[in-house]
């Protein structure tokens, strides 16, 4: 069972967005450095856009340590220059980590989706795969698809289609619940400022270590 890395910004403003892509880029490379896989799942804005929030498949020996490390409140500090003479200085994003089951939960139910294979497409030069290991999965009552090509392997390429599924799911039945019941999604997207576990400061942002 894969372990799902969440960086959100919750309903903080573009500024706090703007973090959101530039921890993703610190926690990843920091994954890399400590030997754990990091697999994206979520797909970028349009260029020069920011992003509320961004989920990562972990996993490898040491990410409970790396859990550790990361999970809780960042804090950023930084003269923000997309409202040039704002005073407020300091931003806020909550990395989360929690398990998520490939094989099934309440979003769907595997007889629900159709699996396909295919044929990989795109300018990948070597790295795109030449074979029928690219997969594609549909969630057949919402007709919701996703797909994957990155990885050699059909089965490893299977699994992060459907969590990629799952995450539209997700993120769809979100956008139902805030149309229904805002004050329940305030609740759920709350974060916490203050009681940060780490701090940055400038741009690009460098961590802030405490003597």
């Amino acid at each position: 069972m894969p372990v799902i890395l969440q960086i959100s910004a919750g309903q903080g403003p573009e500024e706090c967005k703007k973090f959101v892509g530039l921890l993703a880029k610190i926690i990843c490379d920091d994954a890399l450095a400590s030997g754990i896989e990091c697999q994206n799942l979520t797909q970028f804005p349009a260029k020069n856009k920011n992003i509320s929030s961004m989920r990562f498949t972990v996993g490898g020996k040491g990410v409970e340590q790396f859990r550790r490390h990361w999970e809780g409140t960042v804090k950023w500090i930084w003269q923000s220059t997309i409202r040039p003479g704002w005073q407020r200085k300091n931003w806020f994003v909550k990395v989360s980590f929690f398990d998520f089951d490939t094989r099934e939960n309440a979003d769907f139910k595997l007889k629900d989706l159709k699996i396909e294979s295919c044929r990989a497409s795109g300018n990948g030069g070597q790295h795109v795969n030449t074979t029928d290991s690219a997969v594609r999965v549909v969630h057949l009552p919402s007709g919701v698809e996703a797909s994957a090509s990155e990885e050699r392997s059909q089965l490893r390429n299977k699994t992060l289609a459907i969590l990629r599924l799952q995450e539209k799911l997700h993120l769809i039945g979100e956008r139902q619940l805030a149309a229904e019941k805002e004050s329940m999604w305030l609740d759920h997207y709350q974060l916490e400022r203050g009681g940060e576990l780490r701090t940055f400061k400038g741009l690009p942002p460098v961590e802030i270590i405490s003597q």
